[in-house]
């Protein structure tokens, strides 16, 4: 495996559901730079379209004249993903994840997002201030649920 390089970038683009792609793939793309096998970097994506996807349905209820910037930052131990924004805020302590049992026996449809996205990443937080911010974390060579 060859020695990861450390870096940061920052993308900032419009609250439109077309960008959600580009900037998947630069999540994808980034996991791998940072050393990720592609499985993994696959989930790195699902997360970050998943996290992009609610900041534009919720956050801005869909209004296509906003921003979001997402930051990745490589350094030798992880891969950090933070999706900044200024609409409603998500808190720690409102998220709910789905009672599995009762989703599949109700047929819903949709309502996963924040449950793949802590199952796929290590680390998961949401900050609330001037901008608020999904933060996501993903270690290398950690033994985690979201690695399989």
């Amino acid at each position: 495996m060859h020695e990861i390089q450390a870096g940061e970038i920052e993308v900032t683009f419009p609250s439109q559901t077309q960008f959600v792609h580009m900037v998947t793939m630069v999540a994808n793309n980034a996991a791998t730079m940072a050393g990720f096998e592609r499985s993994v970097a696959g989930k790195v994506a699902i997360a970050t379209d998943e996290a992009v996807t609610n900041v534009i349905r919720h956050a801005y209820n869909n209004k296509p004249d906003k921003q979001i910037k997402l930051k990745i930052t490589i350094s030798a131990e992880s891969l950090t993903l933070e999706i900044f924004h200024t609409g409603r805020p998500l808190r720690n302590e409102s998220i709910k994840l789905p009672d599995m049992e009762q989703y599949i026996a109700e047929r819903r449809k949709g309502g996963l997002g924040l449950l793949l996205i802590t199952k796929f990443m290590d680390e998961v937080d949401y900050h609330v201030g001037k901008e608020n911010c999904c933060s996501m974390k993903k270690y290398r060579k950690r033994d985690h649920a979201g690695d399989t």
